[in-house]
């Protein structure tokens, strides 16, 4: 069954045999809107089949305490617990208490720490980018705007010192398209201030672009804020290009094909439709190049 928020529009295929037959009530794992998902013809003295394990071995007879518990099963959050069923199985397979907590752990640094935080956040998105991704909830552009600023710096570090040991080549590659720059002879304003705020404008340029060609394909239900998330956290497997020679490049497929997750599961539409909208505008411009080069 494909279950649909009517407030985010986030949607979910729920396997038919995981819905107990009484449920009606769902809660949106994004937005945390309660509604009833579909109508059944109720009985009487029914319990939800995931609570008549614990029904079984209570006393009979107390028709209040029958009633109170058939309606905390019916407003349970059946939704979310089969969304996080569904994280369990896409990485170790056993529900714990990292299931249970945010879905970003940079975003909740008070429980996590800076680094441990950080860290965590990028082992999730690179090992399990469905799970990550289609848990997360709105939060804002700032914190994915740091995450992603701090990526694009630890990188620029790695490749300023591996260009002053004269490993790389003196334009080496980063994480933005077509803004490499030879650090060779760079000082540390142009790193720790000019660069950063490059990478800044670019992400909101990139990620504004974007979104307007996933609402040209209708991928784009969680708006340019959710578009904005998958960016920057989808630049994680950046963090490979601290590795000289290969880690640029291994890094720069492994965030696309992230990103592309990212996409699909924070809108909830197809990788079909994200795809398209990330080519097309790849194809008008080569369009236009061809063009301007035609003979005329």
């Amino acid at each position: 069954m494909r279950i649909t928020c009517p407030k985010c529009n986030f949607e979910q295929d729920v396997p038919d045999e995981k819905i107990p037959s009484q449920a009606q009530k769902a809660t949106c794992p994004r937005c945390k809107q309660k509604f009833q998902f579909r109508e059944v013809e109720e009985k009487d003295g029914f319990i939800l089949e995931e609570e008549s394990a614990q029904a079984a071995g209570a006393e009979s007879g107390d028709k209040s305490a029958s009633a109170s518990r058939k309606e905390e099963a019916e407003d349970k959050n059946l939704w979310a617990t089969l969304e996080d069923m569904g994280d369990s199985e896409q990485t170790s397979g056993k529900p714990g208490k990292e299931e249970e907590s945010s879905a970003s752990p940079w975003e909740d640094l008070q429980q996590y720490g800076f680094f441990p935080g950080f860290f965590e956040t990028v082992k999730r998105i690179m090992l399990a980018p469905s799970a990550f991704f289609s848990r997360m909830l709105p939060g804002g552009l700032g914190m994915p705007l740091g995450f992603f600023l701090l990526v694009s710096v630890i990188q620029m570090l790695a490749t300023f010192m591996w260009n002053m040991i004269g490993i790389f080549p003196v334009t080496a590659q980063h994480s933005a398209p077509g803004m490499g720059i030879g650090m060779m002879g760079a000082g540390s304003v142009m790193i720790l201030i000019l660069y950063p705020i490059m990478m800044a404008a670019w992400i909101f340029v990139a990620a504004g672009i974007t979104h307007i060609f996933l609402l040209a394909f209708q991928a784009g239900r969680a708006g340019f804020e959710g578009t904005f998330r998958a960016t920057a956290y989808g630049s994680a497997p950046m963090l490979l290009g601290v590795l000289p020679v290969l880690g640029p490049f291994i890094g720069a497929v492994w965030s696309l094909v992230v990103t592309v997750i990212g996409y699909k599961f924070i809108h909830g539409t197809s990788f079909t439709r994200v795809i398209l909208a990330l080519i097309t505008p790849v194809l008008l411009l080569a369009l236009m190049a061809a063009l301007m080069m035609s003979p005329r």
